[in-house]
């Protein structure tokens, strides 16, 4: 049987409310009788109770905000869902989540959104997907040093902050991923084109990109490598662009579309009557570009666990508050699913 706080408190010499303020860090407890009464309910393997914990905190809930960018995306909107269903599902323990979303790439919209979120609404801990700018940076580690606030990064991730941990898709091997892919359906000829709307801010977008042309630029190679940027993730800005690389590269064997946009991609591929000459390689478990697989437009697409990342950044920030337990690793990597149309029905 799991040691209770009375018995804890027995072990330590303290009173029952004293190791319950220690084990919940409700703060008024001497550090070195807080390290003993920790110490003691580790070595016991003591569980904290979370309902019990919810009935305690009814009338103080705690409050974890949420900051998320690019949320106009058909594979953003199903990471919100899965953390807004996470969200109702806390909300039995006592734990309410208030969301802040933004279809921009702007770090000062970002930061005024934390601070709205820290000094109106109070929150006990964060979970974004960050900007990797030093603004952004900055601002959560203040946040971890001054004030104290747990901070987990999904989607993207500043790795130079003080955050608990990050998850989501390891993006530099996924670019290898698709460079590997690349290399095979190409038998490593002609020209491979590239296609990415303006990354600054957004460190998954460049890492993909870089992870792609390391793996795929090596020596020997016979490949060709063609970069283009467009000016934004808008359909028919994408669609104007593929077409042009289209007509201007004769020898284009394959396309990678990193950035949404990717239906403009697909339309001029069909448009052009290139569809199955010019193999196509897209992120995004989306239902659009899954269809594209389907009626063999699209090679391959690389899905990366919408689910996992809206749902457990706010698991673990409350089990953080609530149960004292830190995240087991900096890296909840997703997994890296390349999709095809000889498994995708087995997959889904």
């Amino acid at each position: 049987m799991a040691i209770t706080l009375n018995q804890i408190a027995q072990l330590c010499g303290v009173s029952r409310g004293t190791v319950d303020r220690a084990l919940h860090n409700k703060g008024n407890v001497r550090p070195e009788v807080a390290a003993r009464i920790k110490a003691v309910a580790t070595e016991h393997g003591y569980t904290p109770n979370r309902a019990g914990l919810a009935l305690s905190r009814a009338a103080h809930p705690i409050r974890i905000g949420v900051v998320m960018i690019s949320v106009e995306t058909p594979f953003m909107q199903m990471v919100l869902d899965s953390a807004r269903r996470e969200a109702r599902r806390l909300s039995a323990f006592s734990v309410e989540v208030i969301f802040r979303l933004s279809q921009s790439l702007d770090p000062v919209e970002q930061v005024s959104m934390i601070e709205e979120l820290v000094e109106q609404h109070h929150i006990s801990a964060l979970a974004l997907t960050p900007l990797d700018c030093l603004l952004v940076e900055t601002k959560l580690n203040e946040l971890t040093e001054q004030r104290g606030i747990p901070i987990i990064t999904f989607n993207t991730d500043l790795a130079n902050s003080r955050r608990l941990c990050y998850i989501g898709q390891d993006n530099l091997a996924s670019g290898r991923t698709v460079a590997e892919l690349m290399r095979l359906v190409t038998r490593e000829c002609g020209t491979v084109a590239t296609i990415i709307a303006p990354f600054l801010y957004h460190s998954a977008y460049r890492e993909r990109l870089a992870g792609f042309k390391e793996e795929l630029l090596t020596p020997g190679s016979q490949l060709q490598l063609q970069e283009v940027t467009i000016p934004n993730d808008n359909r028919d800005v994408a669609y104007e662009h593929t077409l042009r690389l289209l007509r201007d590269t004769p020898n284009l064997t394959g396309i990678y579309a990193i950035t949404p946009g990717y239906a403009g991609v697909c339309s001029a591929l069909v448009d052009s009557g290139r569809a199955h000459e010019v193999h196509l390689i897209m992120h995004d478990e989306i239902p659009a570009n899954l269809h594209e697989i389907r009626r063999g437009v699209a090679d391959f697409v690389i899905g990366q666990d919408a689910q996992l990342q809206g749902s457990l950044p706010l698991s673990l920030l409350a089990d953080h508050i609530q149960l004292n337990q830190r995240p087991q690793k900096e890296f909840y990597h997703t997994d890296i699913r390349v999709l095809l149309r000889h498994n995708i029905d087995n997959l889904l």
